[in-house]
């Protein structure tokens, strides 16, 4: 599916987002585009999960946004983030895994080169085997609404796509609840075989149409707003 699987390490969020390939956003975008409804750009938001990210995964390299969101939501994300690091399983795979890497990789059905930033890759000490963490905030009441925004926000597309560049065993989700009570969930969409090949289909879907949408040569130029648009959840 993938070939030429090439890591760029030591770069930063927003190195990343310069790399001129594809990525899951990229579909989301085309995705919204093709269906008539364009994403609007939620400053707060991205600042709010990118700094929640960030408190999570890279706490030696966190700095608050303060003047960015008001002193209420850094607090929250703060707690969030705090509530995380000391869950007993959240804290044994911040300790065991890698946090931000990116990769690229050349699709061969398109030739589309494409890029991933997983969350977290955790690599199993004696087989070897790859474990994808993402982290997610949410406003879901309970599990179930949770696990039932799998489908609505593309998550299984993510989970397929991420997985199969880096040929990856499992892919985790880390829902974290951002109201009280803040439960943690966590959601193995690679245990249902049936929600990985939907999501499969999804992406390869969408990067077809992404080469008949956009020429080689020109196929940046359309998400010059790729940053803006891009809402970590």
């Amino acid at each position: 599916m993938f070939h030429t699987i090439t890591a760029h390490p030591n770069i930063t969020q927003a190195e990343h987002r310069a790399l001129p390939f594809v990525s899951n956003t990229d579909l989301s975008n085309l995705k919204a585009r093709l269906l008539g409804q364009p994403r609007t750009s939620n400053p707060q938001a991205f600042t709010f999960g990118a700094s929640f990210h960030q408190a999570v995964l890279e706490p030696y390299i966190y700095t608050p946004p303060t003047g960015q969101l008001p002193p209420a939501q850094i607090t929250l994300l703060e707690g969030l983030a705090a509530t995380v690091r000391r869950q007993r399983y959240c804290r044994d795979l911040l300790y065991r895994g890698d946090a931000e890497l990116s990769f690229s990789a050349t699709h061969e059905e398109t030739g589309l080169q494409v890029k991933i930033r997983p969350d977290l890759l955790v690599t199993t000490p004696r087989l070897g085997r790859r474990v994808l963490v993402d982290f997610k905030t949410t406003s879901c009441c309970d599990y179930a609404h949770f696990v039932a925004t799998v489908e609505q926000y593309d998550y299984d597309r993510q989970a397929a796509f991420y997985s199969d560049v880096l040929q990856a065993d499992r892919f985790m989700i880390v829902g974290v609840q951002k109201k009280a009570p803040h439960d943690i969930w966590l959601v193995e969409l690679s245990a249902d075989a049936a929600t990985m090949e939907q999501g499969r289909k999804k992406y390869r879907r969408l990067l077809r149409a992404y080469v008949e949408q956009y020429p080689v040569g020109v196929l940046r130029n359309a998400w010059s707003s790729d940053t803006a648009l891009e809402t970590i959840s």
